[in-house]
């Protein structure tokens, strides 16, 4: 039965009277008064003349889950610790601002005992997250708090912390298969916290999903110079870079919170390391727990014992309240307790509401960026490929070129000529952009000729400032190389289509705002019968087609990223004082 099974025979010799069960795993040193911290949130003051009343609702109560005794053994355990600063600092107390789903996390936490006999514990690989979705399908609340913080040893080498982190993965996945149709239509379970809880479905699988998008990305930018149609490159980069940093930013803003010493930051950097080099098991198992019909193995995760640090209760996040509100500020949070239970942020209607608040603010301002996106003139860019297109009807006269395929059903066509036709397309009006270096390509489709037909296919591109390509200059190919080829019986390509590409890399290509993209085709006719070259046909058929390297868009408002350099300066000197000084510290 495992951990929950051995919970299990516990609760069958537990005392009858016992109305609280407090369990901390055994790598665990909780404070003497732990118990103290915990008691007040299963109540409130909502009894005659604000005597404590019992909060039915709230079945358990989880702490912070504090990995600080041997953080200093080594670089993995500073890692582990400024993980769980980010979770149990920033994401756990916002999720019980909005009133999420909340996971009691199988140690420092307090369960009623009246309730724990009527659901038992189960013998999952993670016994604490089927707990939790029993609790809240039966229409039971768990509560969060910081402020009755365990300490507890670190995982102190990768093998132990890899294997820990599979079977979190296999079991977490595993019980939302179990149970995600019960919690979701569930009539107790509200619509938040049915949302927290879609999210956390997937929660281990993400995590393989995000580097393989990623080094996607990265592949395409770097190698293959290719972007994602209708992505600039800063755009590009800016998703890779919010994606990677986005944890160790909140693990940062959990240390800060917490107001840790400052050598505990050098383990942000560590826990980037480690949140990649545990993505390949963690996916693995939980695409385990997902298809298989029962769970694997436990084991146990052996701790060293070792202690190297120092502990004391949390310091109140003193330094954050003064240097975000002044030391006007009324006061936040009790030190310690109050003799009688207080009435707690994490569920009064003001708090909750001002998460509300937040969260809305964020949906309204991307939901205004959406609306504004939809009034936004319409720009174009040069992209892959541009096709060749013609006005009137066949053979047509040469007019722009785009990045929308032909649907002519009868093709435009240009007839090759002894003494040379040079035709001329624009695509006029463009955003200011620059079309990388790389190597050029045209395809083109023919028809007719006959004999021993021999034409000869020039291709050059250039950039004017105006809307008119009658006398633009080509700058691809670049001087040195060459863009031609031949066709027909004796030419080096006896078959249509095919495509011919610059001798060598070009020079990358600026375009101003307004500008044009000039495209010039010159036919030489030698030996044989003069065949055409085909354009603004269907695709596979006739549509004839440029392809530059990729293209990058300089965004409009990256310059107001500037702006950010100044938010210091409103924050007040005695602000910059404090942070500085704990920096230091």
């Amino acid at each position: 039965g495992f951990k929950g099974g051995a919970l299990r025979e516990a609760l069958k010799v537990m005392d009858p009277r016992t109305e609280y069960v407090v369990v901390f795993d055994a790598d665990s040193m909780p404070f003497p008064d732990s118990i103290d911290r915990f008691l007040p949130y299963f109540y409130d003051r909502g009894g005659a003349d604000g005597a404590p009343r019992r909060r039915e609702e709230i079945a358990a109560v989880q702490s912070y889950q504090w990995h600080v005794l041997n953080k200093s053994e080594s670089w993995l355990t500073e890692a582990v610790r400024a993980e769980y600063a980010g979770s149990y600092m920033v994401e756990r107390p916002f999720q019980d601002a909005v009133g999420a789903l909340k996971m009691v996390a199988g140690t420092a936490y307090m369960i009623r005992a009246d309730i724990l006999r009527q659901v038992g514990w189960g013998t999952s690989l993670t016994e604490d997250w089927e707990l939790t979705l029993k609790l809240y399908a039966r229409g039971y609340k768990v509560a969060y708090t910081p402020w009755a913080e365990t300490p507890a040893e670190c995982v102190a080498t990768f093998s132990r912390l890899a294997r820990q982190r599979m079977r979190w993965a296999e079991g977490h996945t595993h019980n939302v298969r179990k149970w995600f149709w019960p919690i979701m239509v569930s009539p107790y379970v509200s619509p938040i916290e049915k949302l927290e809880f879609a999210f956390d479905a997937t929660y281990y699988l993400q995590a393989a999903l995000f580097v393989l998008g990623s080094v996607s990305w990265l592949i395409s930018d770097v190698v293959f110079r290719t972007h994602v149609p209708g992505w600039t490159a800063v755009l590009g980069w800016s998703l890779l870079f919010s994606n990677i940093f986005a944890l160790p930013l909140m693990n940062l803003g959990g240390l800060i919170l917490e107001e840790a010493p400052g050598r505990d930051l050098q383990g942000v950097l560590g826990a980037l390391v480690l949140s990649f080099a545990l993505v390949p098991f963690q996916g693995w198992a939980a695409l385990k727990g997902l298809i298989r019909k029962e769970e694997g193995p436990w084991f146990r995760t052996p701790k060293t014992g070792r202690i190297t640090d120092e502990v004391h209760h949390l310091r109140r996040l003193r330094m954050l309240r003064q240097w975000l509100l002044g030391p006007r500020e009324t006061r936040l949070r009790p030190a310690m307790p109050p003799p009688s239970p207080p009435v707690h942020w994490s569920s009064g209607s003001r708090r909750r509401h001002a998460g509300w608040i937040v969260a809305g603010a964020m949906a309204l301002a991307i939901a205004l960026l959406v609306w504004g996106s939809t009034k936004a003139p319409i720009s174009q860019a040069a992209g892959n490929p541009l096709y060749l297109h013609g006005s009137g009807v066949a053979p047509c006269a040469a007019s722009t070129v785009d990045q929308t395929a032909g649907t002519r059903t009868t093709a435009c066509s240009i007839q090759s000529q002894s003494g040379g036709v040079i035709t001329t397309w624009a695509w006029t009006a463009l955003p200011a952009q620059t079309i990388t270096a790389g190597v050029w390509t045209f395809t083109m489709y023919w028809t007719g000729g006959t004999g021993n037909t021999l034409d000869t296919v020039t291709i050059s591109a250039g950039v004017v400032s105006g809307s008119s390509c009658a006398l633009f200059v080509p700058s691809v190919p670049n001087a040195g190389t060459t863009w031609t080829t031949t066709y027909g019986g004796s030419g080096a390509n006896t078959t249509s289509p095919f495509s011919v590409s610059t001798s060598g890399s070009q020079a990358a290509l600026s375009i101003p705002a307004g500008g044009s993209l000039c495209v010039q085709v010159a036919l030489i006719h030698a030996t044989g019968g003069k065949p055409s070259l085909l354009y603004d046909g269907l695709v596979g058929t006739a549509d004839t087609h440029v392809t530059p390297p990729s293209v990058v868009v300089p965004e409009s408002l990256l310059p107001f990223a500037g702006l950010a350099l100044a938010i210091p300066l409103v924050t007040g000197r005695r602000r910059l004082k404090s942070l500085a000084k704990w920096v230091t510290r």
